[in-house]
């Protein structure tokens, strides 16, 4: 393991209480701010970050060798795509 190691796992993971916090509409400071869009948009910009420098330092194919950041970035990209549905289907629950 290498700092840029250190430095791609950091990004992935900050990246998650960002967009939870988001997606929530809670108040949490990122890089743009309290509001919930900034926060989506720094985790965003985390993700793309992370895979930049992923693909930099170890090329594309590697990142199926990897089963540990295909698992973080699979969870993460879930959170992306189905984050918004699940936090207003359990909210509605709550009710």
């Amino acid at each position: 393991m290498n700092f840029i190691d250190f430095i791609i796992g950091a990004l992935l993971v900050n990246a998650m209480p960002h967009l939870i916090f988001g997606l929530t509409k809670t108040h949490f400071l990122g890089l743009f701010g309290y509001s919930p869009k900034g926060n989506i948009s720094y985790a965003l910009l985390q993700l793309v970050i992370c895979l930049g420098l992923f693909f930099y330092s170890y090329g594309y194919k590697a990142l199926f060798n990897n089963g540990f950041l295909i698992g973080s970035l699979t969870v993460l990209i879930l959170y992306f795509i189905f984050g918004k549905v699940l936090v207003k289907f359990y909210g509605k629950q709550q009710n």
